[in-house]
């Protein structure tokens, strides 16, 4: 059996990133208390999100973030807990950063980071202004257990989520910031996507047949919380919105679960959109 203890986290995430790993750490030891193989963090859960929280990213805030997320990883080590940490991350010659998760391994070393690939660019929302756009997929092993990594806005592509399922993940660890919203806002549109945006990742969650870790701030008003996805597409459990916390989910990847694609699914993959020979 390949079983995983996820714990996908909600706090409220702000532009202090003192504040932010404050509560990080708070979240870690009591996931680590809890048993959890893997700790699962909303997206800028340690820098904050640009535009949002702060007008630009500053250069010379990344010294600061490199403490703490040393600080994370020193912490990871000591609990044996695997980390995904939302951040931003610098590389030189570029003049944006990249909206990063970072994976780190129960030893406390880094062992990988995804970037996310598409970044908002419609209306208010425009992360382009501010991030660089990343280009590969990532997969990573624990427990024996394939899992992938995607980004809030990637939810509108179920691409992405097919893309991972040919790579044979199994768990895939999505982190948003969809939350600090006016309660006007919130009535307006962010009670619409609350809906729109679990309900699509269910659907990717059941045609895909995989495991979906979705971590989301909690900062007043988020659009929803933090949950669970079953390969069958329904809510293995979730927290409550708006509140900061650990929700706990021990799951195994190898049990059996409603899965009526499973027939055609690779077939329709290849190209064949039929599930019988053409008649003439």
């Amino acid at each position: 059996m390949k079983k995983l203890t996820i714990a996908t986290c909600q706090h409220d995430v702000c532009g202090e990133i003192k504040v932010n790993l404050y509560a990080i750490r708070n979240l870690m030891k009591r996931a680590g208390l809890q048993g959890a193989d893997i700790i699962h963090f909303p997206e800028t859960s340690l820098s904050g999100y640009a535009g949002v929280d702060f007008p630009l990213i500053r250069k010379k805030d990344n010294e600061q973030l490199q403490v703490a997320l040393s600080n994370i990883c020193e912490l990871a080590g000591h609990l044996r807990l695997w980390v995904i940490i939302g951040s931003h991350h610098f590389e030189e010659g570029i003049k944006k950063p990249f909206n990063s998760l970072y994976v780190i391994n129960d030893r406390g070393k880094i062992a990988h980071r995804y970037d996310k690939r598409l970044l908002t660019n419609y209306g208010d929302e425009l992360d382009v202004n501010h991030y660089m756009p990343g280009k590969e997929p990532v997969v990573f092993n624990l427990n024996g257990i394939k899992c992938g990594l995607l980004i809030c806005h990637e939810w509108r592509y179920p691409e992405l989520y097919r893309e991972y399922y040919k790579k044979k993940a199994k768990v895939i660890f999505q982190s948003w910031y969809d939350g600090n919203h006016s309660k006007s806002e919130y009535e307006k549109s962010g009670k619409y996507l609350g809906e729109l945006i679990p309900g699509t990742v269910r659907g990717n969650a059941a045609n895909n047949h995989m495991w979906i870790s979705g971590s989301n701030t909690s900062r007043k008003e988020s659009n929803f919380p933090a949950f669970i996805i079953r390969p069958d597409g329904r809510i293995h459990n979730k927290l409550k919105r708006n509140k900061q916390g650990v929700l706990i989910s021990r799951i195994d990847v190898e049990q059996e679960y409603y899965d009526p694609s499973r027939p055609w699914r690779d077939r329709v993959m290849k190209g064949i959109y039929t599930s019988g020979k053409m008649q003439s």
